[in-house]
């Protein structure tokens, strides 16, 4: 019996960084929160392959089938050309789009049977480091040969450039527990290459940190995070969100 196939809309909150797949080319993980309030997990996005064009907080209608083989909850398998962008959603939407779904800790969103999350992180502090030249060649012979695997219906790209520094966040979660999550974001990679264009390496990485550690952790700060599929307890960090700090009511007592 086959699948059966539904529709869907979903406002996007994550878009991750590439990822280079044996099977689908080139493929993205997205997420997004539906207007009823429930984190929707879209793959196998081919976003440079497919012309699949969104962004963060751009609102997406697509029809899927269950993922046979992501038996996380929340997760649903795209079906290649039906994703459709239908526009922003507005500025006063978002802090009760998202904010009703924050938990204190990773472990929270675990007793509620969810393998994505919102948290409100505290002392936040970017970090950068070289990754060794081995680790970058590597990493471009993967993308490159996933480029070469497009099928019929992609659209010929480049191979994608990873990022020569490893990327990640340290912070501490509403209980006081410190954690430290590689960023898996792609509009911070995203910057960090458009940024060095202009302003050179180190003076990019340092306004990163002027921009995490300053502006978001003043005005508002929210990391999204996952789980993985074959390893359901380790959470990884799949997005930086900027939301307004205010007094939204949830389910919890920070």
């Amino acid at each position: 019996m086959s699948a059966t196939r539904k529709s869907c809309q979903v406002t996007i909150l994550v878009k991750a960084l590439p990822r280079p797949s044996t099977g689908h080319s080139e493929t993205v993980c997205c997420a997004g929160i539906t207007a009823d309030g429930e984190w929707k997990r879209l793959y196998p996005i081919r976003y440079r392959h497919g012309g699949e064009t969104f962004g963060r907080w751009d609102k997406v209608a697509f029809d899927y089938v269950p993922n046979s083989q992501d038996k996380r909850a929340e997760s649903c398998k795209v079906l290649q050309g039906t994703i459709k962008n239908i526009g922003k959603c507005a500025s006063d939407e978002k802090r009760h789009l998202l904010e009703p779904l924050i938990t204190p800790t990773m472990e929270a969103a675990a007793e509620l049977g969810r393998s994505l999350t919102a948290i409100r992180p505290q002392q936040v502090r970017f970090i950068h480091r070289p990754k060794p030249a081995t680790a970058i060649q590597q990493e471009a012979a993967a993308y490159e040969r996933s480029a070469r695997q497009a099928n019929m219906l992609d659209q010929e790209v480049e191979p994608f450039e990873p990022t020569p520094h490893m990327l990640a966040f340290s912070y501490t979660d509403q209980s006081g527990v410190r954690h430290t999550h590689q960023c898996g974001d792609w509009e911070t990679h995203t910057a960090f290459w458009k940024w060095r264009q202009s302003y050179g390496e180190a003076r990019t990485l340092q306004m990163l940190k002027e921009k995490y550690e300053g502006e978001y952790v003043e005005k508002g700060i929210v990391f999204i995070l996952g789980t993985l599929a074959k390893r359901p307890k380790q959470w990884t960090l799949l997005g930086v969100v900027r939301l307004d700090k205010g007094a939204y009511q949830t389910g919890f007592a920070f």
